[in-house]
């Protein structure tokens, strides 16, 4: 992972650097003249300067010896790359990999319409400040259904709903009809108790709570009314809208839970209801709730909390509670006890966050947006613009042709491509492109799994649309660098960049490092710029988490005996002081400049001792004493005490030698008079 990070920031230096050396804004009059030929291969202005117009400040005049010394790196960069191509890198599958990969990034953003998004966004938006409260009616269809089975559901939801129109009640036709399961009664088994059904209640929901078609048409019917039959993948429905709200928003509140057992006599019930209100007169008189809730509360979970639930929004609990929730206006409100399908709750409202504005919900509205099935209008737009702009036409006869030789097989991926030998029609144009049948044939071979029973007509038409698809944005992604030149420019800059990084990380960087024998011969030629001024050799004696002040002076004490009365030797104080276990010292020899330690800055004279006692808070100290032991005249460097100083000025000479290579190596010539009308 690390090598990985490495990589990316090198990578991303190396692209930021073919940034500084390669854009096109160009001046207009000049764009497309020749600029710079490198072996053969020419240069316009136009590449030159976007890449100098995109790290210069395009307010400011042009600086002619500025862009003297641009041009300069730029035909450094340049020759860098042409070496890159001439050893192979580019043919590379490494190479081809990672350079498709951020190529697809790159692209990404040209098979999106804005527009669309823009729109769905602030859709989104404008249904987050509403919560709404609605019933349904299901009849189950599969997204794949045949045209015959779509036929018999859409007839029955149809059915329902002219009953409706003509005033049957909702929520018994759900009971009765809806392929909801909760809309009717479940009577008790091994997995779950008696479950009372619903009638089609779905409680309170918000935007991205239910799939995109429900959820539009819920917020088209209005309060009371019932919608058309709307379809979605799970079939269609009749949605009954029952309430709307201003947005709850995220709410946290505590509760004070008593539940009814399944198996309750009325008895039973009205016991615990006389109860759940003896507690709530409690609260009123001023016990604490969340005393009363770890006594009596049968939610054991939030009870160790004060009964603190976890932050929720309108469409996480049972609707009786979420209703009993909006009326809590200010935070620490109590509310009268809510009978729920759990039991008796009492609920206090902790606190509360609104719905931020438009640019504060952008961002995460975007991200749901790109992950929700809305998203699909934006593909469809973009599918829509290719098929105009590129002409696209289509022979609808030739596709039922597949219906005929498309066999169950393909069901369990064994349908074989022979069977369509003899399908040879167009089946539609791409800008004068012609896609046979055997295209599609070959495509329904390739892309066969093993998929659940559906109707071959369904699964011809369906597979039809995605090759469709598929095929009209692959073309579009071989256009894009004609179509769009700052694409074109940037995928060359990545494309570049990854080659520099390559030939350089072996050229240079890794040469630096490995090279050991170059690297101390280079050192030699150097080494007079590595001196060490003057230093101090000091031993120094630490003292930590020492009890006081006066017992720091006592530890100071005895190590300067050890050093000026017994005379002991830098190893004998570090044996003595460290090998005790009464104290918690460390003694170090150490060579210091000016600047590096206070204390021995104040030595002048070998044999001279400096000491210093501070506070090191929580009633510790630290003590200190430095002693002199020599003074060290300037003296050359070691290679092993400045590698990585000496590491780097190898790579710069490495690479300044690499260039003188490079311009011998590959001819380059510069229009003079082109650079000059630049100028």
């Amino acid at each position: 992972m690390k090598k990985s990070f490495l990589r990316s920031i090198q990578l991303r230096f190396a692209v930021v650097f073919v940034s500084l050396m390669v854009t096109i804004g160009g001046f207009a009059q000049n764009q497309n003249q020749v600029l710079l030929s490198i072996d053969g291969t020419d240069i316009t202005v136009s590449e030159f300067m976007n890449v100098y117009k995109k790290n210069n400040i395009q307010t400011e005049v042009i600086d002619k010896k500025t862009l003297d010394e641009y041009l300069d790196l730029f035909i450094n960069f340049k020759l860098k790359v042409r070496d890159a191509i001439a050893n192979g890198l580019d043919t590379a599958k490494s190479f081809k990999d990672e350079l498709a990969g951020y190529r697809k990034q790159l692209a990404a953003p040209y098979f999106v319409d804005d527009n669309v998004v823009e729109g769905l966004i602030k859709e989104a938006y404008d249904r987050m400040q509403w919560d709404i409260r609605a019933s349904h009616i299901l009849i189950k269809c599969d997204q794949n259904a045949s045209p015959k089975d779509t036929l018999a559901a859409f007839k029955k939801i149809s059915d329902i709903y002219e009953k409706i129109k003509a005033g049957a009640d909702f929520g018994k036709m759900a009971a009765e009809f809806s392929d909801d399961p909760s809309a009717k009664d479940r009577e008790a088994n091994n997995q779950h108790p008696f479950l009372k059904g619903n009638n089609g209640d779905l409680g309170f929901f918000t935007v991205f709570n239910m799939v995109y078609p429900f959820e539009t048409a819920a917020y088209k019917t209005e309060v009371g009314q019932v919608s058309k039959p709307t379809r979605s993948n799970f079939g269609y429905h009749l949605i009954k809208v029952t309430d709307k709200r201003p947005a709850l928003g995220k709410v946290q509140a505590a509760h004070l839970f008593l539940q009814i057992p399944p198996k309750s006599t009325h008895q039973d019930s009205l016991k615990i209801a006389t109860k759940i209100d003896s507690l709530y007169q409690r609260v009123l008189a001023g016990e604490k709730f969340g005393d009363l809730v770890k006594k009596f509360s049968d939610d054991k979970g939030s009870a160790q909390n004060a009964g603190a639930l976890p932050w929720f929004t309108c469409n996480r609990l049972v609707p009786e509670f979420i209703l009993t929730v909006y009326n809590l206006k200010d935070t620490g409100m109590v509310a009268k006890p809510v009978l729920t399908s759990y039991g008796w709750h009492i609920i206090k409202l902790l606190d509360r966050k609104a719905i931020g504005t438009y640019e504060d919900n952008k961002a995460d509205l975007k991200q749901k947006i790109v992950k929700d099935m809305r998203h699909d209008k934006s593909k469809e737009s973009v599918i829509a613009r290719i098929k105009s702009e590129y002409g696209f036409t289509e022979n609808a006869k030739a596709l039922t042709a597949f219906y005929k030789v498309v066999t169950d097989s393909i069901l369990n991926a064994k349908w074989k491509v022979d069977e369509a030998a003899k399908l040879r029609k167009k089946l539609f144009v791409l800008n004068g492109i012609e896609y046979n049948q055997q295209a599609f044939a070959a495509y329904l071979a390739k892309n066969q799994k093993k998929e659940k029973p559906e109707a071959i007509e369904s699964y011809v038409n369906r597979k039809y649309k995605s090759f469709v698809e598929e095929t009209l944005l692959a073309y579009e992604d071989t256009q894009l660098e004609r179509k769009y030149e700052d694409f074109k420019l940037i995928v060359n800059e990545y494309r570049d960049g990854i080659l520099l990084f390559d030939l350089t990380q072996r050229k240079v960087w890794d040469k630096a490092v490995k090279d050991t024998t170059g690297l101390e011969a280079f050192f030699a030629t150097v080494r007079s710029n590595y001196v060490w001024e003057e230093r101090k050799e000091a031993i120094v004696v630490n003292f930590k988490n020492v009890k006081s002040e006066s017992e720091g002076n006592d530890l100071i004490f005895m190590a300067n005996d050890l050093l000026l009365k017994e005379k002991l030797s830098f190893e004998q104080v570090k044996e003595r002081i460290t090998t005790d276990s009464t104290y918690t010292g460390s003694v170090e020899l150490e060579k210091l400049v000016k600047g590096e330690n206070e204390l021995v800055d104040k030595l002048t004279a070998v044999g001279q001792t400096q000491k210093k006692v501070v506070a090191d808070g929580a009633e510790k100290y630290n003590a200190t004493l430095v002693y002199l032991n020599r003074i060290l005249p300037p003296t050359p460097k070691e290679l092993a005490e400045v590698k990585g100083l000496v590491t780097a000025e190898y790579q710069n000479y490495l690479e300044k030698e690499w260039i003188k290579e490079l311009r011998a190596k590959y001819p380059f010539t510069v229009n003079k008079d082109v650079f000059e009308s630049i100028k």
